[in-house]
């Protein structure tokens, strides 16, 4: 009710990207030119600063993709080399009939890392995209120098009935349904707890590409992806994980720990995780929210360069 609320009063006086053409997701805006790599039949698409130095992975969470990290591709190419990905699903990479489960994701980043001929990477993934690494962590260990947590889900448990709820509210077509209002409130009171022209660009993005074909495959994807991340739990395995991890919350998030479940402080959601995993630091970033890499770049940036610069 709150957030309805909020989106109803924020409507007034903003643009209306619902009455402006459809926009492909092809064509949406990244931070260098898409390449596009084949991996088991599905194209995924990426970009890559290049070079011969140690690769950086970035990987983007539920219903976004790699422009979420346009922060971060440039900023820390001086020391690595930085590839955003698109997971199937999302952004201008594929969309198959697929699992969209965590563990899926992670054989997709493996096979994708070796159609690149890239053999270890430090990885970072943000919310369900550090679902993925914890994954990528726990079976594909050879593959990881560190792991980077930013935002991450897999930190919380959920009873069998929130669980089913869950599933049974993101159906396959809850995507599609959902207004320029509700688009606009997610953005801008769960998300990100700073305003920019890049979050005005990721809404502006996001409801014109509602009325396309690839959308409805989104649509599909985020079902999926949320069912699977409540079937493939981590926060049991957390101390299997063996290498070296950074854990990066905003100590304002929204969306973890779930506010409808869950319920508490990111704090101490944080805290569980880090307590857990054998060799982990965690950062809390003050007044950044669920896209703590957006809302204060430069401390996250210093955080992730402190960490990887002793790895």
């Amino acid at each position: 009710m709150r957030t309805l609320l909020l989106a109803a009063l924020m409507t007034a006086c903003v643009p209306v990207y619902s009455l402006r053409p459809p926009l492909e997701p092809a064509d949406i805006w990244a931070p260098m030119p898409y390449q596009y790599v084949e991996v088991d039949g599905v194209r995924l698409a990426y970009v890559d600063t290049g070079g011969e130095k140690p690769v950086l992975l970035l990987v983007h969470g539920l219903s976004s993709y790699l422009s979420f990290w346009e922060a971060q591709v440039d900023a820390l190419s001086e020391d690595y080399r930085v590839i955003a990905v698109d997971l199937p699903g999302y952004g201008a990479s594929d969309r198959p009939d697929a699992p969209y489960t965590p563990p899926w994701f992670a054989e997709v980043l493996v096979g994708f890392l070796d159609a690149l001929g890239v053999e270890r990477v430090h990885f970072a993934g943000h919310s369900m995209g550090g679902q993925v690494g914890l994954f990528l962590a726990l079976d594909h260990p050879e593959h990881l120098r560190s792991l980077v947590l930013v935002a991450p889900a897999g930190f919380e448990r959920f009873r069998s009935g929130h669980a089913r709820w869950m599933k049974d509210y993101w159906h396959e077509k809850r995507t599609l349904d959902a207004r320029e209002e509700q688009v606009r409130a997610n953005f801008t009171v769960l998300v990100f707890n700073r305003r920019s022209e890049s979050v005005e660009r990721w809404i502006e993005e996001r409801v014109r590409m509602t009325h396309t074909d690839p959308f409805r495959g989104t649509s599909l994807a985020v079902s999926r992806s949320i069912a699977g991340m409540v079937d493939h739990p981590t926060v049991d395995r957390l101390e299997e994980v063996e290498v070296p991890v950074l854990i990066v919350f905003g100590s304002d998030d929204h969306m973890i720990p779930n506010p409808i479940f869950t319920g508490g402080r990111t704090r101490s959601v944080a805290k569980y995780g880090a307590e857990r995993l054998p060799n982990a630091t965690l950062v809390l970033i003050p007044g950044a929210g669920h896209g703590v890499q957006h809302d204060a770049p430069e401390a996250f940036n210093e955080a992730v360069r402190s960490f990887l610069a002793a790895r």
